[in-house]
């Protein structure tokens, strides 16, 4: 598994965050078939945002870090963007990163949509 992180457009901030809610909706009622069509819609919201992927051990010392400062902290798909500064030194105050796990196949899907 793989953690895509992609700053999230402005104009493009409402979307995701309806789309979020609707994978959060799947995730919490166990729709597979839901998580799936949210997350490729996702995917195809932010193809073009500035993007990285890390992998499940990265992605797990992002978040061990995280929690080390605030032990509170819960990840719903959509940060705040200084929490991922360091993975993105050129973001802005105000803007937001979609934190999306995606597994092999998705990725090479990515190029298609």
């Amino acid at each position: 598994m793989k953690v895509r992180f992609a700053i999230v457009n402005s104009d493009l901030l409402a979307q995701v965050r309806t789309e979020v809610d609707v994978l959060l909706h799947a995730v919490n009622s166990g729709d597979m078939d839901g998580v799936d069509s949210a997350t490729a819609h996702l995917l195809k919201l932010t193809v073009d945002c500035r993007s990285i992927d890390l992998s499940e051990d990265e992605w797990r010392t992002f978040l061990n870090e995280i929690r080390v400062k605030n032990p509170d902290f819960k990840s719903n798909y959509l940060l705040p963007g200084d929490i991922c500064a360091h993975l993105f030194p050129e973001i802005s105050d105000g803007d937001y990163v979609l934190e999306l796990p995606i597994d092999g196949d998705m990725e090479e899907e990515r190029v298609d949509v």
